[in-house]
C-alpha cells in the first residue's frame, strides 16, 4: 500500500505545481491551458480508482494504462508551452521529473500487479 500512497501523493504534487505554471499562461492559450488541467484532472481521477478498485485486477490494470497515456499527453502539453516560450527550460524539466516519477511509479505498480495474477 505504501506504493499506492506514493502514487496518490505524487499526482496531487504534481497536480499543484502544474497549477502554479498554468496561471502564467496567457488567456490566448486556453484551450492547452484547458487540455493540460483536464489531463492532469484524470490523472488524479484514474489515481482514485485505481486504489478504490482494489478488487478488479481488469479495472486497476485499465487505470493504470490510461494514467500512462495520459501522462504522455501532459507531456506532450507542458513541451508545447516550453517551445511556445511561455515557461523556461527549468519549470519544463522540472515538470517532466514530475511526471516522469509518476511514470515509474505506475510501471511498477504495473509490474506489480502483473506479478499478482
Amino acid at each position: 500500500m505504501n506504493e499506492n500512497f506514493q502514487a496518490l501523493s505524487n499526482v496531487t504534487k504534481t497536480y499543484w505545481y502544474i497549477n502554479k505554471i498554468l496561471v502564467n499562461i496567457p488567456k490566448k492559450e486556453i484551450a492547452i491551458k484547458n487540455h493540460i488541467d483536464n489531463n492532469m484532472l484524470q490523472v488524479v481521477e484514474l489515481t482514485y480508482s485505481y486504489l478504490i478498485n482494489h478488487d478488479n485486477e481488469k479495472i486497476k490494470k485499465s487505470n493504470l494504462k490510461n494514467i500512462l497515456i495520459k501522462l504522455s499527453l501532459l507531456d506532450f502539453f507542458i513541451l508545447e508551452l516550453y517551445k511556445r516560450e511561455y515557461i523556461k527550460k527549468k519549470k519544463y524539466e522540472s515538470v517532466g521529473n514530475y511526471i516522469l516519477e509518476i511514470r515509474k511509479i505506475t510501471y511498477g505498480l504495473l509490474r506489480s500487479e502483473k506479478n499478482s495474477i
